[in-house]
């Protein structure tokens, strides 16, 4: 196994797959270089895909925000993007990511997908990846927690295998999925 060095971009998970309709789409771990194609992804979410990842629907993110999702350790936080080719453009269209608790081995899990994506297997793709990359990576357990209106993210997460885990006053259900 790859000795993981923290900063360092993992290339090893670099990967072109085919979703449901037969469109490529590459994945690979953000870069800091990604600021722009992060900060377009984001304002093209609608407020609700933006409420149900981010838990607010805040319009316009401030630098803070940015460089939290966009220059990460690939250790403890780890984030893996989808890529496509529109109009000889690099755009992208989801975005998975991990949060490690090096204390308890375990990870908060959140996917994104741009809302016109939504739909085609995308989020189901990049969950498989991500969890291929947490097993490797010795995480013990996948946490979240998830909207119970958030209809697609909750099949995603029954299909899955994912188990729910109590509901809150917010109408927010937690999940857990031993690795």
């Amino acid at each position: 196994m790859t000795k993981i060095v923290p900063g360092e971009y993992p290339k090893q998970f670099e990967k072109t797959i085919k979703i449901k309709d037969g469109t490529k789409v590459f994945l690979r771990p953000i870069k800091p270089e990604d600021r722009e194609l992060w900060l377009e992804f984001y304002l093209s979410l609608s407020k609700m895909a933006k409420y149900y990842r981010f838990f607010s629907s805040r319009p316009d993110p401030d630098e803070k925000m940015i460089k939290q999702y966009t220059q990460i350790d690939y250790v403890n936080n780890f984030a893996l993007i989808a890529l496509v080719k529109e109009n000889e453009k690099e755009r992208m269209v989801g975005v998975v990511r991990y949060v490690l608790d090096p204390k308890s081995g375990n990870a908060e899990l959140a996917i994104v997908i741009a809302d016109d994506w939504q739909g085609r297997g995308l989020g189901t793709k990049m969950l498989i990846e991500m969890l291929g990359i947490m097993i490797k990576r010795k995480v013990h357990k996948v946490v979240g927690d998830v909207f119970l209106e958030n209809d697609k993210m909750m099949q995603l997460m029954r299909e899955s295998g994912f188990k729910f885990i109590g509901e809150s006053q917010y109408g927010i259900r937690h999940f857990e999925f031993a690795l």
